[in-house]
């Protein structure tokens, strides 16, 4: 059987968020077709019985001014750089007949002996862009040096994607991008996991469930509440707001004075937390541009309301759908969550617009034309 090594930037089992859920995803169906096997550094939580082979590499953080001073990306190097050696005394022992790399940050570190594979890289993003997006939100060096990652991705992305084997676009805006620079992309965009549909609950909350680890949803957050919010409460009094996700509790104490709003933090399992929401939100206006919340929330029957920003990123099949708001300004975001609370009938049958679209997302047919690609490199390079 031929041999993929999926390099990640984390231990993508228990997938619990978005990064590790495509990841796992991903590594899964590419295991039902190739013998896979999935490395990364060995930081956070991982769960020991993963579904597809692992190989944790040990690692601790390097040196901020090595990665930041090199023409690559800071980010990959800061993941890349302490395991690279095992990276490539990995490809040498399992002999890959392709690489894929999970980030295209990550392929920009890879080591000499991991180049004798094809290469699938992952364009999770467009980094050039999403780097531009953050530069605003920050000051003094903190700005300056997003800025220089920026302009560095404007030189070493355009470069990895014309050396790469095959690129991976999430969304039909980043593909364009990508076939400008490379020989050949596919669209693989974040499918979800089927749930039964239950209808959102008549005094359900309004969820913002996020990765709060990822300044973009801090930020976003942070506006939503001081502009956004109060709007809803003057037109609902008694709305409730819950935040969670991924280090959600460190915000807890900043809005614990504000009304109507709870912070649960971490969450194991977010079933429970979702059963019990009228609705979701998804107010970011920076950073990466396809966001797996957004189809997850649909997957579990609760509609969303969303930033155009978000918007752009959402699958085809989503889109001319009377299935989800797009709002913008704070007043008119606040009357979407508004009359999504308050209309109930309207609110279900959104719900299941979404939810039945969904039923063409899972993650098999997301990713069918991927694997498919990369079993094609592979029997190529075995063959060669």
């Amino acid at each position: 059987m031929k041999r993929v090594l999926v390099v990640s930037v984390e231990p993508p089992w228990p997938a619990q968020h978005g990064g590790r859920i495509r990841t796992a995803r991903v590594a899964e169906a590419l295991s039902s077709h190739l013998d896979v096997l999935v490395t990364f550094p060995d930081h956070g939580e991982r769960q020991v019985d993963a579904p597809v082979a692992t190989a944790p590499l040990p690692w601790s953080p390097p040196s901020a001014l090595r990665t930041r001073a090199s023409g690559r990306p800071h980010l990959g190097g800061h993941y890349l750089v302490p395991i690279a050696d095992s990276v490539g005394a990995l490809c040498v022992e399992f002999r890959p007949d392709a690489v894929y790399w999970s980030h295209s940050y990550l392929a920009a570190w890879a080591p000499p002996s991991a180049r004798q594979a094809p290469h699938v890289v992952e364009f999770a993003n467009i980094e050039s862009r999403r780097l531009q997006t953050l530069v605003t939100s920050a000051q003094g060096w903190q700005r300056m040096a997003r800025r220089a990652e920026a302009t560095k991705a404007a030189f070493w992305e355009p470069r990895l994607a014309a050396r790469a084997a095959l690129c991976v676009a999430l969304s039909q805006p980043d593909r364009d991008v990508l076939r400008g620079w490379a020989r050949d992309v596919v669209l693989a965009p974040n499918g979800v996991d089927i749930w039964p549909y239950t209808p959102s609950p008549a005094d359900g909350y309004v969820l913002a469930l996020a990765s709060y680890d990822y300044e973009p949803n801090v930020l976003a957050l942070r506006t939503f509440v001081r502009d956004t919010w109060p709007l809803v409460r003057a037109a609902l009094p008694t709305a409730p707001l819950v935040v969670a996700g991924r280090r959600s509790e460190a915000l807890r104490q900043e809005f614990a004075g504000t009304p109507g709003v709870t912070v649960l933090g971490t969450l194991d399992e977010v079933a429970d937390v979702y059963a019990g929401a009228a609705l979701t939100v998804a107010p970011a206006t920076t950073g990466g541009g396809s966001q797996l919340k957004l189809t997850e929330s649909m997957s579990r029957g609760r509609s969303v309301v969303m930033s155009p920003f978000a918007a752009q990123g959402m699958p085809s099949a989503m889109r001319g759908t009377d299935a989800y708001w797009v709002a913008e300004e704070p007043q008119s975001f606040a009357d979407a969550v508004a009359d999504g609370l308050r209309n109930l009938p309207a609110r279900h049958a959104r719900e299941q617009a979404a939810w039945q679209r969904c039923e063409a997302l899972g993650w098999p047919q997301a990713v069918r034309e991927l694997v498919t690609s990369i079993s094609t490199l592979a029997d190529r390079k075995a063959a060669s």
